[in-house]
């Protein structure tokens, strides 16, 4: 059964309401949009920088270089700060780098120990591997299809 909120809790609904209009698919939809222009700009910026690298040949080569290199540093400035994605991001690296932080790292005895096992048990399985396929080869061509 659902509860009718009373009339003074109505400015709460109205508050849930406007944040399930937020998380919409429809409002989705508009940041996608909205990214895919800002994506178009960026890749706009981007091309007339390079754009201008080439065509502009009486500026020296140290100079005609800067266009390229600020047109993709503003390009990359546009998608981590003014995209949706871009923040989203920036807020995995930033929560990966808090989560590696919390990470307890074997003592270095240990990992050494567990490094040269791994080394050693893939050299053996490599070998086997390698000697079972020359016995399953040598099998199939010299002794079935005698082409010794």
């Amino acid at each position: 059964m659902a509860e009718k909120l009373p009339q003074d809790r109505e400015g709460s609904s109205q508050l849930v309401k406007s944040v399930n209009q937020l998380v919409s698919p429809k409002n989705d939809t508009m940041l996608q949009g909205a990214d895919f222009l800002k994506l178009l700009i960026v890749v706009l910026l981007i091309a007339s920088s390079i754009w201008a690298f080439y065509t502009m040949q009486d500026i020296p080569v140290y100079l005609r270089t800067l266009f390229p290199i600020v047109g993709i540093i503003l390009g990359l400035l546009i998608v981590f700060y003014w995209c949706h994605f871009g923040r989203q991001l920036v807020r995995y690296v930033r929560d990966s780098v808090t989560e590696f932080k919390k990470v307890v790292w074997p003592p270095k005895n240990d990992a050494i120990r567990m490094t040269i096992f791994v080394v050693i048990f893939v050299t053996v399985l490599s070998m086997f591997i390698y000697t079972t396929d020359s016995l399953i080869s040598w099998l199939f061509f010299d002794l079935l299809l005698k082409r010794g």
